[in-house]
């Protein structure tokens, strides 16, 4: 098993916050994956629901995830109050 630290987390945008929202997420997505230890930080807007979002991030293992939180950019993200986690999903590949 690896040890990846993996997720999806579902974020559903303040009220006509979208535009907001997607300028802020823009720059997280930038520093994040320059980040030792992120392989893969994405952000997917809901066709269906345009104020949810998709999360999906992968880093090589706890660390560098707990070393992502501590980020001033991701402290400045959450910060601003666009946005609020619906769910949030652990996961692992199976090969």
């Amino acid at each position: 098993m690896s040890n990846k630290i993996e997720s999806t987390v579902i974020l559903k945008c303040a009220p006509n916050k979208i535009e907001e929202f997607k300028i802020a997420v823009a720059e997280l997505i930038k520093e994040t994956v320059k980040e030792p230890g992120c392989e893969l930080f994405r952000i997917f807007q809901n066709n269906e629901k345009p104020d949810e979002f998709i999360l999906w991030e992968i880093f090589t293992n706890e660390w560098a995830m707990q070393e992502h939180m501590k980020k001033e950019h991701e402290k400045k993200y959450f910060a601003l109050g666009l946005f609020e986690p619906l769910s949030a999903i652990h996961h692992s590949e199976i090969n």
